[in-house]
């Protein structure tokens, strides 16, 4: 399904041998569509810079941008067992293989320490594992319950929050840094106000989770706080499945397209009321979106409905720029390095 497209990686900056690794506004877009083995960047405006071939050809993986500003790319349909590094050119570091299979629907997330958490997926989809910052193995285990479709936000205290996904829509648990469980039992489930599977979730500047869409609660989303104590529930304005949620520099949230309603976007609040809504250039689903730290601006890109474009958007969702990208692209990946 072209939910499970939905993936994460956003990064304003990280830390790094005591001193910090600054974005150059460059962004890499690997993978997915009818050109899953290439890769090609895109600055900031959304112009092209250069391409490649990957490793591995990818589709429904995941991508995370490295301490060092490498990009760590995982699995995915047509290499689920396989990993690779890419440098901030594009240009290969390594690569290997995963301790599992992972071919869609997992997601990847940044830790603080520089390691990798990988969740989940279709084809283990009750499992996790750990990666460092060269893809090398560092451990494993076991879910509290199993999860493809879900989402995972990396939290202000270092910890991993986990929501929903098929099988366990309603439900989220909290891991830390060495993929233990924080938050949760083996007998007690912790549950969401909806079930939720291809959503997205983010976490805001007051430390609130702000939870959007996904099935089978498509048109609603959810206001938590950071122990995941529910503090208001609503509805969008627009029914949200495989969307993308991006937190923006004034602390607002811009919320694109989706299969249910690929054309829109809306803008909510912290308290996540409505700011303002309005039409894409083009429908998305299975797209990307990444916040330009430099400008402030969001550029999306690709998905099934339109694989080939790209569309630059503001602050408050005004269209500044659109054009074509190098190739068709959906189920990809996008980091701004």
């Amino acid at each position: 399904m072209r939910r499970y497209y939905l993936l994460w990686a956003a990064m304003v900056f990280v830390l790094f041998g005591g001193g910090s690794f600054a974005l150059a506004g460059n962004n890499l877009i690997a993978g997915g569509g009818t050109t899953a083995g290439s890769w090609e960047r895109r600055s900031a405006s959304g112009g092209f810079l250069n391409s490649g071939t990957l490793w591995a050809t990818r589709i429904s993986h995941c991508a995370v941008l490295l301490p060092n500003g490498n990009t760590f790319l995982a699995g995915g349909s047509a290499s689920g067992g396989t990993w690779e590094i890419r440098n901030a050119t594009g240009g290969h570091v390594s690569n290997g293989t995963l301790w599992t299979t992972r071919d869609w629907a997992f997601t990847c997330s940044l830790l603080g320490n520089g390691n990798v958490l990988i969740v989940g997926g279709g084809a283990s989809p009750a499992t996790w594992e750990i990666r460092n910052g060269a893809g090398g193995f560092v451990s494993q285990g076991t879910l509290w319950t199993s999860r493809y479709g879900h989402s995972a936000s990396v939290l202000s205290n270092g910890n991993v929050l986990i929501t929903g996904g098929y099988g366990s829509s309603g439900t989220w648990e909290i891991r830390g840094t060495n993929g233990s469980l924080v938050s949760g039992t083996s007998t007690t489930g912790i549950y969401l106000w909806s079930g939720r599977s291809g959503h997205c979730s983010i976490q805001l500047n007051n430390g609130n989770m702000l939870l959007v869409g996904g099935g089978p609660g498509y048109i609603s989303w959810e206001l938590r706080n950071s122990s995941m104590t529910l503090i208001s529930a609503n509805y969008t304005w627009a029914s949200r499945d495989g969307s993308t949620c991006t937190k923006l520099l004034n602390g607002n949230v811009l919320i694109v397209g989706g299969s249910w309603s690929p054309g829109t976007w809306e803008i909510r609040s912290s308290t996540g009321a409505l700011v303002s809504n309005g039409n894409l250039w083009v429908g998305r689903d299975g797209h990307q979106a990444e916040l330009q730290t430099n400008t402030g601006n969001v550029l999306i890109t690709g998905g099934t409905v339109s694989p080939g474009t790209w569309e630059l958007r503001s602050a408050t969702g005004a269209l500044i720029g659109s054009g074509n990208l190098n190739a068709s692209r959906y189920g990809h990946t996008q980091n701004e390095q």
